[in-house]
């Protein structure tokens, strides 16, 4: 784009083409190091907060473990100008299509333009190779058996990456701070990843602010990885991997009653209200209050 810095508010500033390469701390305060355009620079601050991806060097600088596991599948996502509303009945803005050989998740996004394009999701197999899972045979084949519309769909994206279910063993070291992926990454059916991350900048904007202002002492600042590894665990970690669970599930019997189960809670007004709760993480933040 040609920017390497763009002033954002009157004491902020974006940084483009920088990179972080390690960060330090005392007892007043944290350095992050870091590669520009022009070379290498230090920020220094009273507290560092690494948002900085499922491969954080900030949480790999702190030697903090990821502790969890990666789904032996990958996800490929394929993204298309075809409007699925108009050839899909009964289409929305998000869909999950169970089937045990090849579930696909679905769902509209803006794009770059704004217009507005599809973009699904599908597992790989375990002996598919990635070249074999980003050709053209694959991606059209997949396509069409989510709808067979009779001529090639338009792909204008295309990408392959591996799943997560992983949480930091704590989201504090000292002055440093973990938030979003860099903290914690799950698969991606049911949107809850970034969900999760906004939680997190409210539960650690808001603690920062107690202990800037000296509300409260530094001992709170632990309340943060109390509160936001737990509710991730509970709450993001176990939803996520049971949404997988149901699309996949490959048993006659057990599918069936997953379905009933879906089809019984939406029936009952508690029980939908309560399962809406808990998985938009309404009730995350009801439980955080519990958590001292």
């Amino acid at each position: 784009m040609g920017i390497d810095r763009l002033q954002t508010l009157a004491d902020a500033e974006v940084r483009f083409a920088t990179r972080v390469t390690g960060v330090t701390q005392d007892a007043n305060g944290a350095t992050v190091t870091a590669e520009g355009p022009d070379g290498q620079e230090m920020f220094h601050g009273d507290y560092v907060i690494g948002a900085d991806g499922g491969r954080s060097t900030i949480r790999k600088a702190l030697e903090i473990g990821f502790e969890g596991f990666t789904w032996p599948e990958n996800f490929l996502v394929l993204t298309t100008l075809d409007d699925f509303q108009e050839l899909l009945t009964g289409c929305c803005y998000r869909n999950y299509l169970a089937d045990p050989d090849e579930w696909t998740n679905l769902f509209k996004v803006a794009g770059d333009d704004g217009k507005g394009r599809w973009r699904a999701v599908f597992p790989t197999r375990l002996e598919e190779s990635d070249e074999a899972a980003l050709g053209d045979e694959s991606t059209y084949s997949r396509l069409q058996r989510v709808y067979p519309l009779g001529r090639p769909y338009k792909v204008v994206h295309r990408n392959l990456y591996k799943v997560h279910q992983r949480v930091a063993a704590t989201f504090r070291r000292g002055r440093v701070f973990l938030a979003g992926d860099s903290a914690h990454v799950n698969n991606s059916v049911g949107g809850l990843g970034l969900n999760g991350g906004i939680h997190d900048a409210m539960e650690l904007v808001a603690t920062l602010h107690q202990v800037i202002t000296k509300q409260a002492g530094d001992e709170l600042l632990d309340r943060y990885t109390r509160r936001r590894r737990t509710l991730n665990i509970e709450f993001v970690q176990e939803q996520t991997i049971l949404n997988k669970q149901r699309l996949e599930e490959r048993n006659p019997a057990a599918r069936q009653a997953r379905f009933d189960e879906l089809r019984a809670i939406a029936e009952d007004p508690d029980r939908h209200r309560e399962f809406l709760l808990h998985t938009s993480l309404i009730a995350s933040v009801r439980r955080a209050s519990s958590i001292e």
